[in-house]
């Protein structure tokens, strides 16, 4: 007797259901680790919300934009590293000047250190408290400067400081449900990343 053939579309689609069951299940189970590997990602999660009375919001200023940052060299000049000078566009610019200068870490690393469970702990080495991402930012500002631009350490024009002036516009929540912009609070912060003779060790550190 013969045996009765196999229907090959029937077969295709056990494959595919197979591919897309597991497919499915690591998927999942990347979101509920919080892998943060393409292809898996939990990039959809990265927004934030922390109740507030009060929304701040940062005020944009085209001509900080243009001048740059305002730098300190090694021999006691100043000057201003621009966009141009390092060869960014300016939309990236504006991350590291209102951002990076004053300390703010990405989207990602705000996510990536809130509400760790105790799973996510246990798989990334975690203590209570702890935070996934920890990056000294003064360090890898000042550092960026100097090597984007081709400073070392003992050169007379290496960056040993940096300075950048931010605006913060406070916003009543109650105001807003009004439609009032009218009253706003404002704060003026300002950076000042600086050189540090302990970091001359892990100076060419690549990996950092």
């Amino acid at each position: 007797a013969q045996r009765p053939r196999r229907n090959p579309q029937s077969m295709s689609r056990r494959t595919v259901n197979s591919i897309l069951v597991v497919y499915l299940l690591v998927v999942w189970t990347a979101v509920m680790v919080r892998c943060d590997r393409f292809p898996l990602t939990w990039v959809p999660m990265y927004s934030t919300y922390t109740p507030t009375e009060k929304i701040p919001v940062v005020v944009i200023d085209r001509k900080n934009m243009e001048r740059g940052i305002l730098v300190t060299h090694r021999d006691g000049s100043k000057g201003y590293v621009t966009a141009a000078d390092l060869n960014i566009p300016i939309t990236h610019f504006w991350r590291l000047y209102y951002q990076r200068m004053f300390g703010a870490p990405p989207a990602k690393h705000t996510q990536g250190n809130m509400n760790l469970g105790a799973v996510n702990r246990w798989i990334r080495g975690l203590d209570e408290g702890e935070p996934n991402f920890s990056v000294e930012w003064d360090w890898l500002v000042i550092r960026s400067l100097n090597k984007t631009l081709g400073y070392e350490p003992s050169d007379p024009k290496f960056i040993v400081g940096a300075e950048a002036e931010s605006e913060i516009v406070h916003y009543q929540k109650k105001d807003l449900l009004k439609k009032d912009t009218s009253k706003p609070e404002r704060t003026t912060l300002r950076a000042h990343p600086q050189w540090k003779d302990e970091w001359l060790q892990r100076w060419n550190d690549d990996t950092l």
